[in-house]
């Protein structure tokens, strides 16, 4: 490493390793999506945005033609003290894209994650997706979390892009396909690189809040 590469980024500083688990992170990545972890303070946000989805995407995201219902029941299940969910707002505070990071952790066996996503309409064609991928490694890189698994019907041509492109490991069962990756071990610089993405999340979304709010006279 010469002098100068000693100021580059961590993108520009990946290792033989990381480019082998994964290779298309330490490409140059798409324009700056910011990401914002969220909470139970914003379950309403979160239904709102699968009940947006329509029927065909609905069936993508969750296997199934799920209902109302079943959307409704699907997010009063999520634990947001053991799992993590990410999310895109837009300008209008509108969920339009969101990430669920399901942990699992059995007594003596490493923890794994399983990877969920959905991007409204509105957002697609803009790598949001692949964006949310990221930072759901990022998450799990850091929380020493060694496995990350996705779980997608082989139809769903959205994650079975994100798989390959992030060198995940794919297996083809008919119409349901798993894919799953080694995470890397975390360092100094992935715990950095986790930091910066949450102040410009929170960022954005504070500036956001403040653009929604009716002005005073």
């Amino acid at each position: 490493m010469t002098s100068q590469d000693a100021f580059l980024p961590k993108a520009a500083q990946s290792s033989d390793d990381e480019a082998q688990v994964l290779p298309y992170f330490n490409q140059p990545g798409p324009p700056l999506v910011p990401i914002r972890a969220i909470g139970a303070e914003h379950t309403p946000e979160l239904l709102a945005h699968f009940l947006a989805l329509g029927d065909e995407d609905r069936y993508l995201r969750f296997g199934y033609a799920a209902s109302d219902v079943q959307i409704e029941a699907y997010v009063t299940r999520i634990d947001f003290l053991r799992d993590e969910v990410f999310g895109v707002f837009n300008r209008k505070l509108e969920l339009i894209a969101a990430a669920h990071i399901a942990l699992s952790c059995q007594p003596e066996q490493a923890c794994q994650a399983e990877f969920g996503v959905s991007v409204l309409e509105s957002g697609r064609g803009k790598g949001i997706g692949t964006r949310l991928f990221r930072r759901a490694a990022m998450f799990a890189r850091n929380r020493g979390i060694e496995m990350l698994t996705m779980q997608c019907l082989t139809q769903n041509a959205a994650m079975m892009r994100i798989a390959r492109r992030a060198g995940m490991e794919v297996h083809v069962a008919g119409s349901e396909t798993e894919a799953c990756l080694k995470v890397p071990q975390r360092g100094v610089f992935s715990h950095l690189d986790e930091w910066v993405e949450n102040a410009t999340g929170q960022l954005d979304f504070a500036i956001k809040l403040g653009l929604h709010r009716p002005q005073m006279a």
